[in-house]
């Protein structure tokens, strides 16, 4: 008995001396991800654009904490189906992402912030390329956008768009060392043909040729902005967004209230939601007209020039503007188009 006691607690022991060994083979406590977003604004249609996020994340317990300072990110996408739109409009330095400093703060070093066609990395026909790195301190614990990229629309079909991996994207730390990525995450984005929301909006107190600059905007259910656009001169607007969604259309002018239609089916290549006239006196623009808006106007009252209180937009506040006020008193918006 006592023989067998010992070989058990000798037995034990060689396992509790294997502990630290297996720990320390295990996998570094921290976990890294490229992530670029779902569309964040626009329409991805054949002739529109839309917006997608990217972002880094990094999560550890790691002792020492693993901290990046730079990343080397080749984004590829079809160029047949997509284009990117340049962010600075300066042709001479090439086609160019918006570089935010969400994830490093700091001042952030732009090493390379370009479109390449061919992609110098394997795996896509073209890629955006952004090398970026800090003077701040490494990141340790955050999730944070580094850039947002404008799409253009050319062609249906799937936009290839994806994040290259393979001797290609890269982080690295403080001691000029890389660390590994351990996920990236990208959405299944495909360009779709455009449906037209099209209709008229009108202003109280304003006439043709003056109706232009109202702010139209269609929403999809989960009220993300699907596509916005501006009225002409005649009121007169079209939305290009994906055929067979079902959207919420709302117009906006400072001065007056929102209106809008809700359950707008583009089920064709073509709706038009008809003509809507915003109603004036909202001088605050909390969507009601009522004392506050009117104590506005008479406040500034015969003052000239760009003012709030100053509704049909004439360079005069004036009796025009405190009666499209006194008569839409008490009304709130959204209106109904």
């Amino acid at each position: 008995m006592r023989k067998k006691h010992w070989s058990l607690v000798l037995v034990l022991g060689m396992l509790l001396s294997l502990l630290p060994q297996a720990a320390m083979a295990q996998s570094p406590n921290f976990y890294t991800s490229v992530i670029v977003s779902d569309v964040t604004s626009g329409a991805p249609v054949v002739g529109g654009s839309f917006t997608t996020d990217v972002s880094l994340s990094i999560v550890n317990n790691a002792t020492p904490a693993v901290g990046i300072m730079g990343v080397d990110l080749y984004i590829g996408f079809d160029p047949a189906i997509v284009a990117v739109n340049d962010a600075d409009d300066n042709p001479a330095n090439g086609i160019q992402v918006n570089v935010s400093t969400g994830f490093f703060g700091g001042t952030t070093i732009v090493a390379e912030n370009i479109v390449e066609v061919p992609c110098s990395a394997g795996g896509a026909a073209a890629c955006v390329r952004l090398a970026l790195s800090t003077t701040g301190a490494p990141v340790t614990n955050r999730t944070g956008k580094i850039a947002t990229i404008t799409w253009g629309g050319l062609a249906e079909g799937p936009t290839g768009i994806q994040v290259l991996t393979t001797d290609a994207t890269v982080l690295a730390d403080a001691e000029g060392g890389e660390v590994l990525i351990n996920s990236t995450s990208v959405p299944a984005i495909a360009i779709q043909a455009a449906g037209i929301i099209s209709g008229r909006v009108e202003r109280q107190g304003v006439a043709v040729p003056d109706l232009d600059g109202t702010l139209v905007v269609a929403y999809n259910a989960g009220g993300g902005v699907i596509a916005e656009g501006t009225t002409d001169g005649h009121g007169f607007f079209e939305l290009s967004v994906p055929q067979g969604g079902i959207y919420l259309v709302q117009a906006f002018y400072h001065g007056y209230l929102k209106a809008q239609k809700a359950n707008v089916y583009v089920v064709g290549a073509s709706v038009n939601v008809g003509t809507t006239k915003l109603l004036g006196g909202d001088v605050n623009g909390d969507n009601n007209v009522n004392i506050l808006d009117v104590v506005g106007i008479i406040g500034s009252f015969g003052a000239g020039g760009m003012l709030p209180a100053d509704i049909n937009g004439d360079g005069t506040v004036n009796i025009f503007d405190l009666t499209i006020a006194a008569g839409n008193f008490g009304k709130t918006g959204p209106t109904a188009w």
